[in-house]
Order: C-alpha cells, then sequence, then structure tokens
C-alpha cells in the first residue's frame, strides 16, 4: 500500500476500468488515461530503464508496422506482467517481470508479444474476465462463499484482467517471433522468455499450501505450456533456422540497464514479511492472525483466512480525517444496500494511536456476517481495517487489530529495499556461493537460476556476468 495511493478503493476500481475497457471516455486524453492505470497499477518506476525500454519498444513496434503509435511504460510492481491497455497502443511492463528477464532479446520478445496482441486487434475480440476489487469484493466473496473473489479482490488493481483465447495467444507469439527477425533481434528470445516465466511459476508452486505472498504471474493472463513453448521454437525456426539455446547476443546492454533495479516489494508501498505488514514511509505495521495470508496492492492489503475470513486495511475513504466519519464511510462502502445492523461505537488508543472501533452485522444471503471498522488516526491521517467473519467469530481478528503499532528500528531495517545488483564470476564462485549472497527469504538457489536463465546443474564461468539480490538502498 503505498502513500501514493491513499485514496479510496473504490477510485482504484474506477482506474482499473480503463484498463479492462476497450474505449476510454471521450473527455479523457491518452496521457491522462495512461496517467490513471499507471497510478492504479503501482505507479511509475522512475529512473534510465524507463527509456532503455521505450527505446526497444520503439523497435518493435517499427518492426510490426506500428511505428509512432505506442508507448511504453515501466510499472512499480513485483508482480511478473506485461500487458497492452486499449485503445491505441499503450504498452506496459512491470519491473518484476525486467528482474526475471536475462537479455534485450528476451525483453523485445515480450515487448513483441504485445505489440502483436495490438496489431491483430485482439482487443476487439478477446475475452474479459471480470474483475472485482476493494472493499465491495469482500462483501461480495462473504455473500457467496468465494475465496476465489477475496483472493482477486487484493491484487485486481495490480495487472492481470486480461483474458485472451489461447488461439490470440498463439498467435501474438508468432507475430513476435516475426518482429523480433525483422528487428535484428534473437527469434529465441520468446522461447527463451516462456522458459523463464515457467521457471518463475515452479518457484511459486514450492510454496503452495505456504506462500504469503500470492502473487500473479505473467502466466495468469499468458497461460504457460509445452505446446506453446514448442510453438515459439517452431515459430523461431521459421524465421531463422538456428539452434536454439545460443548465447544472448545482447545480454550485456540490457544487464547494465537493470542493474540497481528494485527488486520485491517497494519499501513506499510497505512490505509483506511472513504475516506482518511494515511500511516504513508511514511508520507503522500489523500482524496477521495465525495461519492467515497477507497480500499487499497499491490501494490495500488483504488479509485472507479460512472458513469466510478476511480483512482488509487501506486508507481513508471519507477524505475528512474525523475517525468517526471514516468508520461510518467505510461501514456504509462495505455493505452497501445490504441490510445491517450496529453496536455501539468505541474510542480507544491502540499502539500508542488514537482508533475508534465500529462493531456491526450485515446480511448476506446465507445469514448474518460480522463486519468491524477499526479506525487508527496517524497524525492528520486515518486509516482503516476492515474484518469480515461469519456471525459471532469476530473475536479471531481481536489480536489483529490490537497489533497496530510504531514500526522499531529493527523492524525499519528489516523492511529496507532490495535491489538486483550485476557482479562479475570469479574463481571459485559457484551456484552455490552467489545464491548464498542473495537477500531472499525463500528458496535463493531457485530464484538465482531463474534470473541468471540457469538449468540445476549448469556451471559458471570466471568473468561471467550475473545477478543477484541484495539489501540496501
Amino acid at each position: 500500500m503505498s502513500r501514493r495511493h491513499l485514496r479510496p478503493v473504490v477510485a482504484a476500481l474506477a482506474a482499473l476500468s480503463l484498463a479492462t475497457s476497450a474505449a476510454a471516455a471521450p473527455s479523457q486524453t491518452p496521457e491522462q488515461r495512461r496517467a490513471e492505470i499507471l497510478q492504479a497499477f503501482g505507479g511509475a518506476y522512475e529512473g534510465p530503464i524507463n527509456a532503455y525500454v521505450s527505446r526497444i519498444g520503439a523497435r518493435m513496434a517499427a518492426a510490426a508496422g506500428q511505428g509512432g503509435r505506442c508507448t511504453f511504460s515501466v510499472i512499480n510492481s513485483e508482480v511478473v506482467n506485461a500487458f497492452a491497455s486499449p485503445p491505441g497502443c499503450d504498452i506496459y511492463v512491470t519491473r518484476g517481470l525486467l528482474g526475471l528477464i536475462r537479455s534485450e532479446d528476451e525483453l523485445a520478445a515480450v515487448l513483441g508479444h504485445e505489440v502483436g496482441h495490438v496489431a491483430a486487434n485482439h482487443a476487439g475480440r478477446r475475452q474479459t474476465r471480470s474483475a472485482i476489487t476493494g472493499i465491495g469484493a469482500l462483501i461480495l466473496g462473504a455473500v457467496t462463499g468465494s475465496g476465489e473473489v477475496a483472493q482477486i479482490a487484493g491484487k485486481a488493481g495490480q495487472l492481470g484482467v486480461l483474458s485472451y483465447s489461447r488461439g490470440q495467444e498463439f498467435e501474438a507469439d508468432s507475430l513476435s517471433a516475426r518482429y523480433l527477425a525483422s528487428a535484428g533481434y534473437n527469434p529465441f528470445g520468446l522461447a527463451d522468455m516462456l522458459s523463464a516465466l515457467q521457471a518463475s511459476d515452479q518457484i511459486e508452486t514450492l510454496d503452495q499450501g505456504t506462500q504469503t505472498k500470492a502473487q500473479p504471474v505473467w502466466s495468469r493472463t499468458h497461460p504457460l505450456t509445452g505446446e506453446r513453448v514448442a510453438r515459439a521454437v517452431s515459430a523461431a525456426r521459421a524465421t531463422a533456422p538456428s539452434a536454439p539455446g545460443a548465447a544472448p547476443a545482447r545480454l550485456d546492454g540490457y544487464l547494465d540497464a537493470v542493474d540497481g533495479l528494485l527488486f520485491g516489494e517497494d519499501p513506499e508501498q510497505g512490505v509483506v514479511i511472513g504475516r506482518r505488514f511494515l511500511h516504513p514511509g508511514l511508520g507503522f505495521g500489523f500482524t496477521g492472525p495465525q495461519g492467515f495470508v497477507l497480500a499487499n496492492s497499491p490501494s490495500a492489503v488483504m488479509i485472507q483466512g479460512s472458513g469466510g475470513l478476511r480483512a482488509q486495511f487501506a486508507g481513508a475513504v471519507s477524505g475528512r480525517g474525523d475517525p468517526v466519519d471514516e468508520a461510518y464511510a467505510a461501514l456504509r462502502q462495505v455493505i452497501g444496500q445490504a441490510p445491517a445492523r450496529t453496536a455501539e461505537l468505541k474510542r480507544t488508543r491502540i499502539g500508542g494511536y488514537d482508533a475508534v472501533v465500529l462493531p456491526a452485522q450485515a446480511q448476506a444471503s446465507n445469514g448474518w456476517v460480522d463486519v468491524t471498522v477499526v479506525v487508527y488516526a496517524v497524525g492528520r491521517e486515518t486509516f482503516h481495517l476492515v474484518t469480515l467473519a461469519p456471525a459471532g467469530q469476530a473475536y479471531v481478528f481481536d489480536p489483529l487489530i490490537g497489533s497496530f503499532h510504531r514500526l522499531t528500528a529493527a523492524e525499519r531495517a528489516e523492511a529496507r529495499p532490495k535491489r538486483i545488483r550485476v557482479v562479475a564470476v570469479t574463481a571459485g564462485d559457484t551456484v552455490a556461493s552467489l545464491a548464498a549472497r542473495m537477500a531472499v527469504e525463500d528458496h535463493p538457489r531457485e530464484q538465482f537460476e531463474a534470473i541468471n536463465g540457469l538449468q540445476p546443474g549448469d556451471a559458471l564461468r570466471p568473468g561471467d556476468r550475473v545477478k543477484i539480490v541484495a539489501a540496501g538502498s
């Protein structure tokens, strides 16, 4: 949750709809539309990487006959994804995907794939997956009993709302291979990129059942299959019948471009560490209940449990700064027109902050649901926590409510940013020794191999340049 995105989640949904609609509002300029999409999805990532991506994108757009029509933007999100947003040719790529890519050829392949969707007018014929975000999805999930709804809610503002048919994905892949060859890139870059994404998916699979971040990846909207990789290889051979797997022609330039790239969550948007959410910029944190999953997005933090237990933490709804007004405004946003009954609002202090607690119940299709709104006053700003539970189970969230606190120095240190650093392999370096330098919590070896395109058992050569993840500003 970003300091820049402390607005009602409803506003995020409005911005999100721009990316899923086939037509922008007539009164909205393309620049305004791009700005709203970027804001909804995590904000623009600042730095020279933008000019680099735009340069490669322009080259691919020209190869596709779309020269001068396309814009290319880097999104400040750890989610691994890229997408095109109609109308026009606005292409977005996340820094999460840039961290996984290994060469300029692979970057060109991804951008060419998205330009291919535009050139083939897939948006006009695509399937649109309905996306629900914000607090409204919480109550819907409680009413329907759908865990998927609640999981989508926390990340719907984070990429991944376009759904193309299988045939359209194959066509965009084929077009990308053709554009790569025309632009002077290695046409096997797409197959290499798909293999990298499969490796990323395999790492995520290792965490099934225990993962605390539940990040969606590129394959959620661009399904990965063995058939698709094989087709990408065939398409590459049709344009340049050389053997796949050759060393990327443009490795060093890409490594120079991503050296220093932010990796993982941006501390300016808060970070999830286990069951804890820490926001060093705003100076507070909290801890989810045992067994719950936390997922951070630009506009809110979702806290997901089992059996209809879920919660969301977000910025002000009312915008008036009064905790009582905020509590009732958040409650109205949650329950909408559903029948409801409220208990007495309580003023208290939690973790050194003034707070109000508003217990209520809302009627769902399968009975009454406990709804608790807690508003924390942090300086001149207010933040609200909404919890939903089956009737009589609101107490499960008492530890979460009471865990809100000012960050300690140790917690601030934990939330330091992590960045990709490019290092040269020296004599004696091995995959194991370099993986041990990775500042990641889970599966450092697998993550080191994934971001460097290595297969288990591959050896490193002195002088090779590789990416590692290092802590620090």
